[in-house]
Formats: C-alpha cells, structure tokens, sequence
C-alpha cells in the first residue's frame, strides 16, 4: 500500500499549487493588459549588421520596426543611416533625398517620441533642389500621406517649426498649416548627434498640443482646428528627411499619459 501524504504535506503541496496558479495569472494578465487597442512600444538601438533594412522598393523587412514610402533605410555601424542622399533613379541607389520612414504601428495617439539624431550634411539634387525646409522632421498622428503633424528639428533656415498637413492642396495631394509656434536661430548643428523629442496629446477640450525639443531648444502649438478638425486619436510616428543625410539611433515610442 502507498502511503498517504500527512496533513502537513498537503498544505504544502497546496501551497505550492496555488503559487504556481499565481504565477501563471500573472502571466496571462500581464500580456492581456496589452489590448489590441493598446500599440506595442518602440525601441530601436538598430543594433545588427551593417546594410540595407528596408527602401521604397523593399518596403518590408522582418523584425523591423519601420517601413519606408521614399528613400532607403540602412544600418551602418549600430545605427540608423538614410545613406548618401540622391535623387533616386538614374540620379543614383538611394532615392534618400525624399527620405521617408514610417512606423508599421498606427496605434499610437498619446505619444512621446525620443531619439538620437544626426545631420551630416545637406544636399540638392535635380529632382530636389534646395528648399528652406530642407532638413529632419518628426511625424507625429501619421493617418495618411495627407494628414499628419510635421515637426521640424533642423531645417536649412535655422528654424523649429510645427505644422499640421490637412487633405486637398499641392503638397502631394494635401496642404501644411503653420501652428503658429516658430523658433528662429537654431542653425542645424552638422556632424554633432542631438537628443530630440516630441509628443502629441489630446487635450479635454477638444484641442491638440504638440510640443518638440532639440538640446533644450523647445517649440510648443496648440492645434485648435486650423485648416481642418485637430488631429485627434490614433496614428502612426516616423522621421522624414529632406536634402539631407541623416544618422539616428536609440529611437524610442512610448505611450503616454493623457492631458487631464
């Protein structure tokens, strides 16, 4: 005959089951916390083997965070790189002059975006000669080609602008609306990596405020509906180049709390 545990033993062994019950609550708690409704955060240190991640004609790439509308996207050296900025085409491999990088994830609405970003230098092609806003911009509440926040951090002018793009109008099928908020006098700071960060929040009256900042050089609009209704909800974030060869590293997206 087997013996039976003793009391004592059963307390433990119940013990034991209950903590492993616990544990294993936990766990699926944890990952149901992550609706759908919720976007997975970012971060990309773009730590891997040199070369190309993903270009226009290479929109996809495993594991990537990011696809690409316009231009390339490599990795050199553990970082982010759009490469030596051309017109594309005949003009050359990259097609970085319109350099456009946009998250997979579209779920982001109350966001703050942070990165290490470097301009290397500026450039003018045939198919883009040099413009006042050549430089490195932000997106922010990305729907659609056509409606979008802008935030300028370097720009060939010297200025940090942010603009709201609304459907209808020249610009590829939409307009930019300025928010009126412009910083003068922050020349691009070539070759030197910057900390830059952004954020969008929906306020509780029915407003949006976006805010930017490079190396303490802040910039900060409310949208209250000019050119059409604010942003609000969901969208996707990226990094949009112009006439310029970037380097950029250690992007993080993150979910943040909303305005009360």
């Amino acid at each position: 005959m087997v013996a039976q545990p003793s009391c004592p033993e059963l307390r433990v062994r119940s013990l034991r089951l209950r903590s492993m019950c616990a544990v294993v609550l936990t766990v699926v708690c944890a990952s149901c916390s992550a609706s759908a409704d919720t976007p997975a955060a970012i971060w990309d240190s773009f730590t891997g083997p040199d070369g190309l991640i993903v270009s226009e004609d290479h929109p996809v790439a495993d594991g990537s965070p990011w696809t690409t509308t316009s231009g390339s996207l490599f990795r050199q050296g553990d970082e982010g790189w759009t490469g030596r900025p051309d017109g594309g085409g005949a003009d050359g491999p990259t097609g970085s002059a319109v350099f456009r990088m946009l998250s997979n994830e579209r779920g982001f609405a109350d966001v703050d975006v942070t990165m290490r970003l470097r301009v290397d230098g500026l450039v003018e092609t045939d198919r883009t000669p040099a413009q006042d806003f050549d430089g490195a911009h932000l997106w922010l509440r990305y729907e659609s080609e056509w409606q979008l926040y802008a935030v300028s951090v370097d720009r060939r002018d010297g200025e940090m602008v942010i603009k709201k793009k609304c459907p209808g109008g020249v610009s590829n099928g939409g307009t930019y609306f300025d928010l009126g908020s412009v910083v003068t006098g922050v020349a691009i700071p070539l070759g030197r990596w910057q900390h830059v960060a952004a954020s969008v929040r929906d306020r509780p009256d029915g407003t949006v405020v976006i805010t930017a900042d490079r190396d303490g050089a802040r910039v900060e609009a409310v949208d209250q509906g000019v050119g059409c209704a604010p942003l609000r909800g969901a969208g996707g974030v990226g990094l949009r180049g112009d006439n310029a060869e970037l380097r950029f590293d250690d992007i993080a997206v993150e979910s943040a709390t909303p305005v009360t």
